[in-house]
């Protein structure tokens, strides 16, 4: 009986765990991956469009409080993700924003919605590095 009762507790702190990450993602962690993996490719320094490389020494300075060439947003507004042009460009709701170019990423499919999801709570739960 106590050993089943220790078992549910380190499987409760173990799920506590992974829903504060789910809750609360870093840009380490969670959001760099994602941008090397949809986003480098065209946004590595001296080829970076929009004047924004997202290369891992300067994405997150680049992107958290900087402002956005492309209107009068902050690429990324902690706590705020529906004023984040970065939020608007990957949902493709810039434009009606008032922004200009296209949904990101360029010619390439969408961020599949988990993605989106995960940008969302990065931004919502404060943009932590």
């Amino acid at each position: 009986m106590r050993a089943a009762a220790v078992m549910l507790v380190s499987l409760a702190a173990a799920w506590s765990g992974v829903a504060a990450c789910a809750d609360a993602p870093s840009f380490a962690a969670h959001v760099l991956p994602l941008f090397k993996s949809r986003c480098l490719v065209c946004h590595m320094p001296g080829a970076e469009s929009g004047e924004l490389s997202l290369h891992p020494k300067v994405a997150y300075a680049n992107l958290v409080g900087a402002r956005a060439t492309q209107g009068p947003w902050l690429r990324v507004a902690p706590g705020k993700p529906d004023e984040s042009y970065l939020y608007l460009k990957v949902t493709g709701r810039h434009l009606g924003a008032g922004g200009s170019g296209e949904r990101m990423p360029f010619n390439e499919a969408p961020l599949t919605t988990e993605q989106v999801d995960l940008l969302r709570r990065w931004i919502e739960t404060g943009a932590n590095p």
